[in-house]
């Protein structure tokens, strides 16, 4: 019996060939030469199971019970088919098989010595899939197998357009699913139109573009420009110029038929200045500048990439990754915000759009110009800057929560300390000289770091990925690594720069987002240490230890690495004599922030104390500031045997006091009560007297001198108007009820009389305020009536306040006797603490 596929094989290989077939590609050689392999394995596998067959039939007819069998390999497992005779052949159950079944295979492992020695590759194939998608591994090629759609012949054409059916769509049954541009003539057209374009590499051997083609939409002026522009050269030398410009016509009227109704739609919305949500992905173009609102702050952003989404509560949104500019404390680099526009109906205009391109703009002149100094400000601002700042500051709570605080007073800007000390809100940015390539509109892609808004306006789809806001390597860059020099920033950098800088909040005590156009330039107090009732060599040995260890701190060091290099004042006296004032004077004179710490701000658990008070001390030490710890015998009061928990509170403040870096004042009129380990760790320890009748009279003089100088101020802002109590009747027309019935004719008359009081009663205001600010009127002989009383610096303070307040009520100036009333009403405090002290003094003495 013959095999019906010898006559698919011929004698030899050649012959597989027709005549005129001389002149086929290799590619097509190669795959007819596979195919005849093929058919030689399939007809010798055919020739097998013929002559097992026949090997069956010739043993059930023999009484031989035994025959040889035959081994089929296949990846190493041997097939044996064993010629037994019909009554020691079982059906796997102990029994006979069936008539008319075949029999099983028995599966035989090879030699371990045999396992992969055999050279060549075997070939499996995925088998009929079922409802799941699954499917098992055969030997045989699949029979609906067909040849590529792409080969060699396919090579040749300049543009490969594919196609798949389109549902749901009664205009058309077919659509281009994507494009492969294989003409090198259009690749030299499109390198110049896609110039620039973000994600799209025209020197490919394979230029593809699918979905909506964004790329060539985005780019199809500049596409038709270019077309124009090779017609009018089609007459010049150059003889490639006609099969340039039909491969270009090719190209534009495949995509002005596919896509000629979201062409036109674009077009005509945009020459009107309106938009429709579908066609938004025709306005935003990646790598063009867009303006956008973010907290009421004008902002440009360059585009990195766009899609449609929804949003945290499901509802469509189209989402913008846009880049800005932003510091880190040691470099300058990008970072990405997620905007998004919600779905509409119906058109909008483009300028009512939260975020649009700035070609939109109604004033972009102005806008850039200004946005360019908000940067340069920012810029300036790059370290750690001593400022005063008036306006909001806000932090990221928990939950995302924005948490605002009103701030008015000194800050220090400082994003490196940021990054130190608020590591949860660490900001990390890609350096500038690092190549951020940005992803076509659609298509997504590009890491976020974490932004400036936090995750307002984040989404967690796969869009984007976070690098966990973890610094490279660990730590923290060195701010004086010569490889973290700051570079300068360029126009359009400063444009889209952040306008927000990062902070610590000295009276809050909080680290906030301040925004640097409310960043102010301090003025500080030139009076203030002269203002300092004390010797003057005493005042001169404070400030000059003080600005020479600030400058030579670390030249001089304990046998211990960072050990003893701080120095700590301790100022100790009666209350109202200057302690404190004498640290905030010093840090006024030397123009370095101070920090005020009490026990609020560390609390009174161990546990949290020394993290807090460790934290406190190298800020402190980073700003070159001042610490002033108020009241210091709240933590450095004696040890004793019962107090277990304020002992800890004590020996931790000892521990990390060894280690301070900076200068620390403590001021406290308990001195007696101070743990004796403190006293070695004391530098100077300054008394302070109460004060005498020369230093009160130095204080006295200096209030006044300072309430003169409140009053010139006062009189030159206008009073502020008070708001009226009385109410005007409305008549039932909801007009006003006239005041009086006077006559038509005296009409002129009557609205003389009505204005006449108001321009009195202003007149008076004028007068009043202008009484209210006179300067004081106490004499030298008053003065020194006043000296005379015994009285702290903060009593001199609150009295002349209190008489103050008196003299503007009266609306005259502050006197001699307002400072009598006062001190007339107040008397019995001073009487009641004098006569404290002269019990306590009897008892002791």
């Amino acid at each position: 019996m013959s095999n019906p596929l010898d006559a698919l094989v011929p004698p030899d290989e050649d012959h597989f060939f027709f005549t005129d077939d001389d002149e086929i590609d290799e590619e097509t050689r190669i795959y007819r030469l596979a195919l005849l392999r093929r058919i030689k394995r399939d007809r010798e596998a055919l020739n097998r199971q013929r002559r097992r067959k026949m090997a069956r039939r010739d043993a059930d007819s023999s009484s031989e019970p035994e025959g040889e069998g035959e081994a089929d390999q296949v990846n190493g497992t041997a097939k044996v088919v064993a010629n037994v005779t019909p009554a020691s052949t079982t059906d796997g159950k102990g029994g006979t098989p069936k008539e008319g079944e075949p029999e099983k295979e028995k599966l035989v492992k090879l030699d371990p010595e045999e396992i992969g020695m055999s050279v060549g590759y075997k070939n499996l194939y995925s088998g009929k899939e079922d409802k799941r998608g699954r499917f098992q591994w055969q030997t045989t090629i699949p029979e609906d197998l067909g040849k590529p759609a792409e080969d060699a012949e396919s090579e040749k054409w300049a543009i490969i357009v594919r196609h798949v059916k389109t549902y749901h769509d009664p205009k058309k049954v077919l659509s281009v699913h994507s494009i492969v541009v294989q003409s090198p003539l259009l690749k030299e057209l499109l390198k110049d139109v896609l110039a620039g374009y973000p994600g799209v590499t025209v020197g490919l051997k394979r230029l593809e573009f699918s979905g909506r083609f964004e790329p060539l939409i985005h780019r199809w002026p500049e596409l038709v420009k270019s077309i124009k522009e090779l017609r009018e050269r089609t007459d010049s030398d150059d003889a490639k110029a006609d099969e340039r410009l039909k491969h270009a016509e090719l190209l534009q009227e495949l995509l002005a038929t596919e896509f000629k109704d979201s062409i036109d739609s674009a077009t005509d919305l945009k020459s009107q200045g309106v938009m429709t949500y579908e066609h938004l992905w025709t306005l935003f173009q990646p790598g063009s500048l867009v303006f956008s609102k973010q907290q009421s702050q004008d902002r440009i952003f360059r585009l990195h990439g766009s899609r449609y989404g929804q949003d945290r509560n499901g509802n469509p949104v189209y989402w913008l990754t846009c880049q800005y500019v932003d510091y880190d404390g040691t470099r300058w680099g990008t970072n990405k915000l997620n905007v998004c526009i919600p779905a509409y109906e119906g058109t909008r205009p483009i300028t009512s759009l939260q975020t649009q391109p700035l070609d939109f703009h109604g004033d972009k002149t102005a806008l850039i110009e200004r946005l360019i100094e908000r940067g340069g400000k920012v810029e300036t601002l790059a370290g750690s800057h001593y400022r005063a700042y008036n306006g909001v500051g806000w932090r990221m709570g928990n939950m995302n929560v924005k948490e605002k605080y009103t701030v008015k007073g000194r800050v220090v800007i400082d994003t490196y300390g940021w990054n130190r000390f608020n590591p949860n809100m660490s900001v990390y940015v890609t350096a500038l000289h690092v190549k951020d390539v940005p992803a076509a509109a659609g298509t997504g892609g590009g890491a976020l770091a974490v932004g400036e808004y936090g995750g307002e306006d984040e989404y967690d789809d796969g869009f984007d990925s976070d690098d966990g806001g973890m610094p490279v390597d660990g730590f923290f860059a060195d701010e004086e690594d010569e490889d973290n020099k700051r570079v300068t920033l360029s126009d359009e950098q400063k444009m889209i720069c952040t306008p927000l800088v990062r902070g610590y909040a000295l009276k809050e005590k909080l680290w906030l987002n301040f925004f640097v156009n409310a960043v102010q330039d301090i003025d500080f107090s030139s009076r203030a240490f002269d203002s300092l009732v004390l010797p003057r060599n005493q005042k001169e040995l404070i400030l000059g230890f003080t600005a020479t260890q600030q400058s030579y701190r670390s030249q001089f060091d304990d046998v211990i690495e960072g050990k003893g290099r701080g120095i700590i004042l301790l100022l100790c006296g009666p209350p109202g004599v200057g302690k404190t004032l004498t640290a905030e004077s010093v840090a006024e004179e030397m123009k370095v922030p101070l920090y005020m710490m009490s026990a609020g701000d560390l609390g009174l658990d161990p546990r949290h104390v020394e993290a807090k008070l460790q934290g406190i001390l190298d800020m402190c030490t980073r700003w070159n500031a001042i610490l002033l710890l108020d009241e210091a015998d709240v933590f450095l009061e004696e040890r004793s045997l019962h107090e277990l928990e304020r002992n800890k509170l004590v020996s931790i403040f000892l521990r990390v006091l060894e280690y301070y870096e900076g200068i620390m004042f403590l001021t406290t009129n308990r001195v007696q009560t101070f743990d004796a380990a403190f006293q070695s760790r004391i530098h100077i320890s300054l008394n302070y007297q109460e004060l005498d009748t020369k230093s009160r009279k130095t204080v006295w003089k200096n209030f006044l001198a300072q309430h003169d100088l409140a009053q010139i101020s006062a009189r030159d802002r206008p009073p502020k108007a008070l708001f009226s109590a009385a109410k005007t009747k409305p008549t039932t027309n909801g007009h006003l009820e006239p005041t009086s019935s006077a006559p038509a004719d005296q009409t002129d008359g009557l609205a003389a009389a009505e204005t006449s009081p108001a321009d009195k009663e202003k007149s008076e205001a004028e007068a009043l305020h202008h009484k209210r600010t006179l300067p004081h009127e106490i004499t030298e002989k008053d003065l020194s009536r006043l000296c005379d009383m015994s009285m702290n610096g903060r009593q001199i303070k609150n009295i002349l306040k209190t008489a103050q307040l008196l003299a503007s009520k009266r609306g005259e100036g502050l006197s001699y006797e307002h400072v009598k009333t006062v001190m007339e009403v107040t008397q019995h405090l001073h009487n009641s603490n004098q006569e404290n002290e002269r019990t306590k003094s009897s008892l002791f003495n």
